[in-house]
């Protein structure tokens, strides 16, 4: 976790503290501000609860629960919309880049302090009521979010591993939610091993001016001065691990979120990326119209949740976002880093792109899903899926396809 939570906080290009410069410094993930954690008692009564049955997820509960009352967590930005309330205090959180999920460290004899005993690391993800200054977004953490987050997680991953396509891929388990008509909580745990977020693959780090980023540092390791021979190895490198997961969510109707921010990568020593960890559920859409025209049972058909019956008529819309803006962006940003510190030069990065294209294709074949590939290699530019298409959005530009 120490080196999860170092890297989230002190290699993130992803936001900057001039984007959001209304926040208490000390709320900035690159602060590494440490916050003690304060509780607030509501009554189970007016609670909704979600777990999916793990031995966890009970053992936590056992401990948040109290004669009636479940203990929900607030977020600092949080505090003042219950300026009279006698808050329990226990453990110390930390923000990480995405401000609402905060990193925790249980005191020894404080609420959930099983999990320091059990040797668990655990990630909450906060309620905030209003949008953070600068960023744009709902941030609440209403019910039929939490509901999907944690129905979604042991499914979706047997899924995936169904195909050996995304046999690579975990998804981190959002094993525990509540809220009620006032804030909520989902807790998700976090990998055992050696994880870091997805941007500080090219992001280097801001303390150490001149420092290189992670996929320099690999690239000159492995290839040395043969730049080129790295350039042609880059689909397979970089773009085969995220694409492949994301393929084979396609060929069972889920869209992921797989933008710099959701994803943790293994650092391997003979490959750049030894495995994918998805950490994020919420933005998962996916569509039973689809799974059944592809012959596929329909999920969640007994729920009575909007965010887990959406039957969208198309996914074409959600794959051309997801390839062209979130896993594009990062192909971008990895090549901008190569480029800028000299590595790569613009013949290296034509090879780069060339890869990624042959690689791309090479995962729609074989996770089967070329149906939703076609119209975005004949339209260059592609919309986002938010209105359907029918109001508001944003064009990407198809580059690895």
């Amino acid at each position: 976790m120490s080196d999860l939570r170092y890297y989230e906080q002190n290699v993130n290009d992803r936001y900057s503290i001039a984007r959001v410069g209304e926040l208490d410094e000390a709320l900035l993930p690159e602060s590494a501000v440490d916050h003690r954690l304060k509780w607030r008692r509501i009554p189970l009564s007016v609670t909704n609860c979600f777990d999916d049955g793990s031995g966890l997820a009970n053992t936590l509960m056992s401990e948040l629960c109290d004669d009636g009352f479940i203990h929900v967590p607030i977020h600092p930005l949080e505090l003042s919309r219950w300026p009279d309330e006698d808050f329990i205090e226990s453990g110390s959180i930390s923000v990480s880049a995405s401000y609402r999920t905060v990193f925790f460290e249980p005191d020894q004899d404080g609420l959930l302090s099983c999990l320091a005993r059990d040797g668990v690391s655990v990630m909450m993800k906060l309620h905030l009521e209003h949008a953070l200054p600068g960023i744009d977004g709902d941030r609440r953490m209403i019910t039929p979010i939490v509901e999907k987050c944690v129905a979604l997680s042991s499914p979706l991953q047997e899924i995936l591993q169904e195909l050996s396509i995304g046999a690579q891929v975990e998804l981190l388990p959002e094993f525990l939610g509540y809220s009620n008509d006032e804030t909520g909580v989902i807790f998700r745990r976090m990998p055992d091993c050696e994880a870091l977020p997805l941007f500080s693959m090219y992001s280097p780090d801001s303390r150490f001016p001149g420092s290189s980023s992670h996929i320099e540092r690999w690239m000159r390791q492995k290839y040395d001065d043969k730049a080129i021979e790295a350039a042609a190895e880059f689909g397979h490198q970089l773009a085969k691990p995220l694409l492949a997961p994301l393929f084979a969510g396609f060929r069972s109707g889920f869209s992921m979120e797989m933008h710099a921010q959701n994803v943790l990568f293994e650092p391997g020593e003979s490959t750049l990326i030894k495995r994918v960890f998805i950490r994020d559920l919420e933005g998962v859409v996916f569509s039973n119209h689809y799974r059944i025209a592809q012959g596929m049972e329909p999920l969640f058909r007994d729920y009575d949740n909007s965010e887990l019956v959406s039957d969208y008529r198309s996914m074409t819309r959600w794959y051309n976002r997801n390839v062209d803006h979130d896993v594009g962006r990062i192909f971008t940003a990895s090549l901008d880093a190569l480029e800028a510190c000299g590595y790569f030069g613009a013949r290296e990065r034509a090879c780069a792109v060339r890869s990624i294209r042959q690689t791309a294709r090479e995962c729609v074949r074989a996770a089967g899903v070329g149906h939703l590939n076609f119209l975005g290699r004949i339209l260059p530019i592609s919309r986002s899926p938010y209105g359907n298409g029918l109001g508001k959005g944003f064009w990407y530009r198809s580059r690895y396809r």
